[in-house]
């Protein structure tokens, strides 16, 4: 079953959340590993082409992320949600729901927050995506003076894998509470619908 039902995530659903759980689990260490050559470069003992395969493949895994979001969210306004589990107090059923809001809203925020960063950067760096070289620039090259920095959008972008750690935390424990603690089956419709 394609779609969603009032008792189960359907195939797309669940195949766009554990593709988009895997790439995030390669983007983050990808991101680290990046600035890591990147800093590196900038000590004089680094390799620049590191740096860029990093780089291409870093900004192409969060274009993609970006992409996959935006079809999961059009899917999921189009399909019925499965309900909550029917022995959720009120309390619990605002903090999921808040928290699945909160996990789109860092899942726009994080990409978007990355292409600014590298869109008002006033070096000569190119914004990669597949083969092209050359990705539109969201934001302008930061003036003197402007307060859109690179660096404002950096900060940004990295206050997103902070909250996001601790949201997906959240996310994570509550589904393996559901599943192991209250079985209710919550992590099972996600993983075999």
């Amino acid at each position: 079953m394609l779609g969603n039902t009032p008792a189960r995530w359907g195939l797309v659903t669940r195949s766009l959340h554990w593709l988009i759980a895997a790439m995030i689990l390669v983007q983050l260490p990808l991101g680290f590993l990046m600035v890591d050559a990147y800093d590196a470069w900038q000590a004089g003992h680094g390799d620049p082409a590191l740096v860029m395969k990093l780089s291409r493949a870093h900004n192409t895994n969060g274009f993609l992320i970006l992409i996959l979001v935006m079809l999961r969210l059009s899917w999921r306004l189009g399909n019925p949600s499965p309900a909550l589990p029917g022995a959720l107090v009120a309390w619990q059923r605002f903090v999921a729901r808040a928290t699945h809001v909160a996990l789109y809203a860092l899942l726009f925020i994080f990409p978007l927050s990355g292409w600014a960063a590298l869109s008002a950067w006033t070096g000569d760096f190119p914004i990669y995506f597949f083969g092209w070289d050359n990705v539109f620039r969201i934001v302008p090259q930061a003036a003197p003076g402007s307060p859109f920095t690179s660096d404002l959008f950096g900060e940004i972008h990295e206050s997103c894998w902070k909250a996001g750690a601790a949201i997906l935390l959240l996310h994570i424990s509550a589904a393996l509470w559901h599943e192991y603690i209250r079985h209710d089956g919550a992590l099972s419709r996600m993983w075999r619908g």
